[in-house]
């Protein structure tokens, strides 16, 4: 109940965080965003994105984590790459950086859906999710922080 509550919070103060920005970002670029519409839309796909792994990962859904985090790669790619939006290279960076936990991840992931029946005496699914994610869901915080201009963003 208490993560269902913290996530429902996140959600609404990330919405309201990219609508109050959305409007000012257009025109004028913080420090970590490029200034334009599709940097503020790029930082939320990520930050639902990453919503999506907590809640995945929580209800120890292997399947859907490794279908979020294959939706995740396209994204990382063009924010990595700096070809579809202009943002700073330390952003880029750290979008670099994303891509690489989210392959190590996914990796993890892998195994554990392959030893899913050896692994009776293992803790829970979710736990081994949560621990495979941590790094993951560190980067794409910080990373959607840098598209939004520095604006602080509700981890749940």
């Amino acid at each position: 109940m208490k993560s269902a509550l913290a996530r429902a919070v996140t959600v609404f103060l990330t919405a309201t965080a990219v609508t109050l920005t959305g409007v000012g970002v257009a025109s004028a670029g913080g420090p970590g965003g490029s200034g334009s519409s599709s940097t503020t839309s790029a930082a939320a796909q990520v930050q639902s994105l990453r919503d999506q792994l907590v809640s995945r990962a929580d209800d120890g859904d292997v399947a859907g984590t490794r279908v979020t985090l294959t939706d995740l790669d396209p994204v990382l790619t063009d924010l990595a790459q700096g070809n579809r939006y202009t943002i700073q290279a330390e952003t880029r960076d750290k979008a670099a950086t994303a891509q690489h936990d989210t392959t190590e991840a996914r990796e993890g992931v892998d195994r554990l859906a392959a030893d899913m029946k050896a692994r009776q005496s293992l803790p829970p699914v979710s736990a081994l999710l949560n621990a495979l994610l941590q790094r993951v869901l560190i980067s794409l915080s910080a990373l959607v922080n840098d598209l939004l201009g520095g604006l602080p963003v509700p981890v749940g």
